[in-house]
């Protein structure tokens, strides 16, 4: 679960970060503004692929437990 949050993270941090820069730095021009709308998909593109990696794709947590003993 860390590793998940970490990666998806680290990914979401760097394209907002790009964007925060285009948005500052950009100015006002058309393919300006089209580079900050792809840039913002990508954005909601990396939370959804979190989401969804965070909930169904963990399936390594199991490898660390030990075998339940039967009765």
């Amino acid at each position: 679960m860390l590793k998940t949050i970490l990666i998806t993270g680290s990914i979401g941090m760097v394209v907002g970060f790009a964007g925060t820069l285009l948005t500052l730095f950009g100015g006002g021009s058309v393919r300006v503004e089209y580079l900050e709308f792809v840039v913002a998909l990508l954005l909601f593109l990396v939370m959804l692929v979190g989401a969804y990696w965070f909930v169904v794709g963990e399936p390594g947590t199991r490898e660390g437990r030990q075998k339940e003993k039967k009765r």
